[in-house]
């Protein structure tokens, strides 16, 4: 499991849905009266040129960033294009109107590629700002953006329908950033170590597809894979959502395969130059839902802990309050694998788990003190140390034989209408979810009766 000095150191059924029905915003953008529009062409552009058509593009991402962008401006950047070593960084502010959209414009169907920054090779530190179709970074070590692939340090911007691989963390939402979005996106082997070393301590980091600090992100219906790396400290490490610090985020509706661990948490105890704490607010209330989590690489779904093991020193990462994890579905057959960890005398102050199915080989959920756990399924491990009502455990009957949609349900499995909660309009798929009867399906597949 991932260490904690962190910065030293989708189907595709669901991207489709997404792409045809969230709403976006790059049509207010253009309904913004007399919004500017600047084009960029890595190939035939000129930074002497005006910027605003597209037979007068600027060359450079330099120049753009140059660029002072006002609210409802759209930066174009010409697909087929390149550019190695230069940061996008946008620093001004849109608004919920008018936000400021990066977006793709060209016939080329290859997506303009953003690489080799040794920070983030996408930097958002303004605010209402919207970032769609782009590959950010490249799968190997020369050009690769070396910490994150992108990097929010502002408010309500959204991170929209990229493709984002080989980071160390393929984006990385800051401390203090708020209400930002990560939707319909594709991370493919973010699979880089920020900091692994043989030193003594277990302080190795990296292999994030998200790393998020902040709090009140939304993240949904992505597909991630390949979070997975090497570590002296622990073997194999990373996450597809590493959350440590942030609060109140929402992780929803994604595929993750193959990635070391689906989600840890962790909040930190240090004080900064001033005295203040590192996590002043602590790590709570992150809600985890309708996510599919497989694949043969991975090694636990959620790990989270609370203050302290009776007769041990407190958790220096924890506690790590009101966590939820709920109509998830999780199959794992590393012979290690384990579902959901909540160690450190951890008790229903610190997770709620309801409504999920899983099916691992070493261990279904550790939490010896939880009892807020009722109505999920669980099967095939060889241990559970949990409390609770309402749980079964039998074969899930989950549908293997369904590349599309590999944890569906088969008829007779004991997860169909096993819910007493409708959490969601919908699942996975994007499959509207009746519950009108009272009775939803276990797991991130509702069964189509």
């Amino acid at each position: 499991m991932s260490g904690w000095n962190l910065r030293t150191g989708a189907s595709t059924a669901a991207l489709a849905l997404v792409a045809t029905t969230l709403a976006t915003t790059v049509a207010t953008g253009t309904a913004s009266a007399a919004a500017a529009v600047y084009y960029v062409d890595s190939v035939n552009g000129n930074d002497s040129a005006l910027g605003t058509t597209e037979a007068t593009a600027w060359k450079t991402l330099t120049k753009a960033t140059a660029a002072n962008l006002p609210a409802g401006a759209k930066l174009l950047l010409k697909r087929g294009s390149t550019w190695k070593g230069q940061q996008l960084a946008i620093t001004e502010k849109g608004t919920a109107q008018a936000p400021i959209v990066v977006d793709t414009y060209g016939t080329s169907t290859a997506k303009p590629i953003i690489s080799g920054d040794n920070e983030a090779c996408v930097s958002l530190e303004g605010s209402y700002i919207e970032v769609y179709n782009l590959q950010v970074g490249v799968p190997r070590d020369d050009g690769r953006c070396e910490w994150a692939g992108v990097k929010v340090t502002g408010d309500h911007n959204v991170v929209e329908r990229n493709y984002i691989t080989g980071a160390a963390a393929g984006v990385y939402i800051a401390p203090k950033a708020q209400y930002n979005a990560v939707t319909a996106n594709e991370f493919v082997d973010n699979n880089f170590m920020s900091k692994n070393t043989e030193e003594p301590g277990n302080d190795d980091s990296g292999a994030f597809a998200m790393l998020v600090q902040g709090d009140n992100s939304d993240i949904g219906w992505n597909d991630i894979r390949g979070s997975i790396a090497t570590s002296y400290d622990y073997g194999l490490d990373g996450a597809a959502v590493e959350i440590f610090l942030g609060s109140g985020n929402r992780i929803h509706h994604n595929i993750a395969v193959d990635n070391e661990t689906f989600t840890e948490l962790g909040t930190s105890k240090d004080v900064d130059e001033n005295g203040d704490p590192a996590d002043p607010d602590g790590t709570s209330g992150n809600v985890f839902e309708y996510n599919v989590i497989t694949g043969p690489k991975t090694g636990a779904a959620l790990v989270t802990r609370g203050p302290q093991e009776p007769g041990e020193d407190p958790d220096p990462n924890g506690p790590v309050l009101g966590t939820v994890f709920r109509n998830n579905s999780v199959y794992l057959t590393q012979a290690d694998s384990q579902g959901v960890v909540c160690d450190a005398g951890c008790t229903n102050a610190h997770l709620s788990m309801s409504q999920n199915v899983i099916q691992v080989v070493k261990k279904t959920a550790y939490g010896p003190n939880v009892t807020d756990s009722h109505h999920n399924v669980f099967f095939g491990a060889a241990q559970h140390q949990m409390g609770g009502h309402d749980n079964v455990t039998a074969d899930p009957l989950f549908d293997l034989s369904n590349a599309e949609n590999p944890l569906s349900l088969r008829a007779g499995s004991p997860a169909i209408d096993l819910g007493i909660t409708k959490f969601s309009d919908d699942d996975v798929t994007g499959r509207a979810i009746d519950g009108s009867d009272g009775a939803v399906d276990a797991g991130a597949y509702e069964y189509d009766k």
